[in-house]
């Protein structure tokens, strides 16, 4: 779940410290892999930094998603939990869902349009100290994202952000809160043209999507095709 990302120039114009990141990625970042740079928010003073890291701590295992179970659990994540965390901002995560016969990519995105911030966990990667890593915390999805993965990201709020963000002022049952399941008419999903999957790291074009975007009204009705199994990226 969420091994393929992206964040639209767009977005990054939108917010102020994101926007250290058109000096380095000028049109964006339609396709963020593991192990691929972007930005991440992180606290400073009162206010909120970029910061480039890397998606995922480790080269060696997967690392680029926290369970939010094990947040606690976990010798790798409950060493970041409640101490070291940060803010990634995403305009959509690619996900499939076998339609028929054929693997069908969508890009799942805000319905309003606005940019998603998800929380994550980061420390240095454990290959290269000198590297900042994060992995995006993840959760048991909403009925809508259930029909295209069975994990997705927490979506934050303006206040659950501000909480994440500041860890030392909260229980870990508050925290837990922020990795929150967003409400099932919040997001859409976009068919996307293409093989998003086979986008190299310099190929920055952004995805083009067709026909109108999936809600979960259109699974409620009937109307959009007929599930016959899940497709994914990684486990």
């Amino acid at each position: 779940m969420a091994g393929l990302v992206g964040v639209t120039y767009e977005h990054i114009d939108e917010i102020d410290p994101l926007l250290k990141l058109r000096e380095r990625w000028p049109q964006g970042l339609p396709i963020i892999r593991p192990m691929y740079h972007t930005g991440i928010l992180v606290r400073k003073g009162e206010g909120v930094e970029c910061k480039i890291a890397r998606f995922g701590i480790s080269r060696q295992f997967s690392s680029f998603n926290a369970r939010s179970e094990k947040l606690q659990e976990s010798r790798l994540w409950k060493s970041m939990f409640g101490k070291s965390h940060a803010v990634a901002p995403l305009s959509y995560i690619v996900e499939w869902r076998q339609e028929e016969k054929q693997r069908i990519p969508y890009l799942i995105a805000r319905k309003d349009g606005k940019i998603m911030m998800t929380p994550a966990l980061m420390a240095p990667c454990f290959d290269d100290k000198s590297d900042l890593g994060f992995a995006i915390c993840t959760r048991e999805p909403s009925k809508f994202f259930a029909h295209f993965h069975d994990r997705m990201v927490g979506v934050l709020t303006p206040m659950l952000m501000d909480r994440w963000l500041n860890p030392g002022s909260s229980t870990p049952e508050e925290l837990m809160e922020c990795i929150r399941c967003p409400d099932e008419d919040e997001l859409v999903a976009r068919r996307a043209k293409g093989e998003p999957s086979k986008k190299t790291a310099d190929d920055t074009r952004p995805i083009e999507t067709v026909g109108n975007p999936l809600t979960i009204k259109d699974f409620e009705s009937g109307n959009a095709k007929k599930k016959t199994g899940q497709a994914r990226l990684t486990d």
